[in-house]
């Protein structure tokens, strides 16, 4: 893409050079034989798999290994929740608006940015690691032997704070924001983040590239008021019921599978009196990504373990993710539905002629939006438990996974599964949403409304309407989408135990 953005400790580049295989180096599994078919899903399956084989072999192509050529595995980008931000790979649809197509709105959810550690994390694994590796620096070698001068960056004291990397990585996305919709930049006078300073300073940070952005206001939702903006943007907090614990048992089910054989593999490296468990590789592997946002360069402990092993780290928390606030979760559709619900009614109130038609307050906000009259980019900061929630209702990154089989078994990795969270909550990682005209096909003079939908700068299709321009989803079809959402997954105060 021609406006990609980039971190220096992300090397992007790689990500360019290995476009489509890279991708298939990701989800396509080990060969396997099955002894017999078990029901017709499998049998369709192996069918199409023998079309699609013979087709290939009449198309080999005369260097059959020039497409992976220069291809490097970078663990940043399979670090869910704690890699420096990247642009996803997405579809292949064009980042531009669709030709024929204007976007006159456009709404983003955007996680805050770097921080030097998640309290609950450093607490269970990375505190434990780091003690044990003080009381026996020295004796390591081989992969482990920077651990013997190597010191810890993460300030205990500021642990859940904006880092400087992320401030000046808050700058870069704002940037590349703003350049994605210069016009609609123009039109920011209000941002919105809730009480928690990383989400203020990545506000603060983010805007500072935006026109006029000393006058730009940034409002902040208590977490503690239980209302449609504390729903919208904060509904796990204003989810009485909601916890973080559900994905626990698996997530150390599967640790404990991939995380021995890591360690049996680096043990040979310690000293030794130094036992190595599978705690101490997910707290190193964290501290690849936590360790790299906090100084802007690649940590020395990225370089410690294996593709495999990596992919296993991400898997693990695509795991977590999925019980917690994805699709193995019965709350994550009604805790999606208010932000998607506030947008589509803030989509629909400003028309062609931007103006709802109500009497505006002093400050030239429109009561029935909430947002300043003009304005056309909306922007919200919050934490990585909001998007995949949004995801989820929307069904963005949802199982594919047919024939009943187990989308997050505990004994292996599933390389076929839809839920990938590294291509969302990176730090910095966003929802987007944007309200296009486009030219109706073969009705010339005559426009229509249509949505599109954002993960980290590419479009993503929804699975259930993408029959506009470039996959986008026709407004008035969206409308009864979220019309029909909110009569399954509209009891968001009831199902969560709520005091009204």
């Amino acid at each position: 893409m021609s406006d990609a953005y980039e971190v220096e400790a992300n090397p992007r580049k790689s990500r360019r050079r290995r476009k489509r295989s890279s991708f298939a180096k990701r989800v396509i599994p080990k060969r396997r034989e099955y002894n017999m078919l078990t029901n017709s899903c499998q049998i369709g399956a192996l069918l199409a798999l023998t079309a699609t084989t013979l087709a290939y072999q009449d198309q080999i192509p005369i260097r059959p290994l020039d497409h992976s050529q220069g291809y490097q595995f970078n663990p940043l980008l399979h670090l869910p929740g704690t890699s420096p931000y990247f642009d996803a790979v997405g579809f292949g649809l064009r980042h531009k608006a669709p030709d024929g197509c204007t976007v006159n709105a456009a709404s983003y959810l955007i996680r805050h940015g770097a921080i030097y550690a998640n309290d609950d994390e450093y607490e269970e694994f990375i505190k434990p690691f780091l003690y044990k590796h003080e009381k026996h620096r020295g004796g390591f070698s081989g992969p482990l032997e920077f651990l013997n001068k190597w010191q810890s960056p993460i300030d205990e004291n500021s642990l859940e704070e904006l880092t400087p990397s992320g401030a000046n990585d808050s700058v870069k996305v704002g940037a590349h924001i703003a350049r994605r919709y210069p016009e609609l930049a123009k039109t920011v006078s209000r941002v919105v983040a809730d009480t928690k300073a990383r989400t203020f300073d990545t506000a603060k940070s983010f805007i500072k590239e935006y026109p006029k952005s000393e006058d730009i206001e940034i409002v902040r939702f208590n977490k503690k008021q239980l209302n449609n903006g504390t729903r919208a943007l904060l509904p796990h907090k204003a989810c009485s019921i909601f916890s973080k614990s559900p994905g626990a048992d698996e997530q150390n089910a599967f640790l404990n599978v991939y995380g021995s054989r890591a360690a049996n593999r680096l043990s040979p490296y310690t000293p030794d009196d130094y036992k190595l468990d599978p705690k101490d590789i997910l707290a190193l592997q964290s501290i690849c990504g936590y360790e790299t946002g906090i100084t802007g360069h690649t940590s020395p402990a990225c370089s410690v373990f294996t593709d495999a092993e990596w992919m296993s780290y991400e898997y693990m928390w695509d795991m977590k993710y999925a019980y917690m606030v994805g699709p193995l979760n019965k709350l994550s559709n009604y805790l999606g539905m208010p932000w998607l619900t506030a947008q589509a009614d803030l989509f629909d109130a400003i028309d062609g002629e931007n103006n709802s038609g109500a009497v505006l307050d002093d400050d030239n906000t429109d009561p029935l939006t909430g947002w300043p009259k003009s304005q056309r980019l909306f922007l919200s900061f919050t934490h990585r438990e909001v998007p995949p929630v949004v995801a989820t209702a929307l069904g963005l990154f949802n199982n594919s996974v047919s024939c009943g089989f187990d989308e997050f078994p505990t004994s292996r990795v599933n390389w076929a599964r839809s839920w990938r969270m590294s291509d969302l909550i990176p730090f910095l990682g966003h929802v987007g949403m944007e309200k296009m005209i486009c030219d109706r096909p073969g009705a010339p003079g005559q426009s229509g409304e249509y949505i599109r939908f954002i993960a980290n700068t590419a479009p993503r299709p929804l699975p259930f309407c993408q029959s506009g321009p470039g996959a986008s989803c026709p407004f008035e079809e969206f409308k009864e989408i979220i019309k029909a959402g909110n009569e399954k997954y509209g009891d968001f105060d009831g199902v969560c135990e709520n005091d009204k």
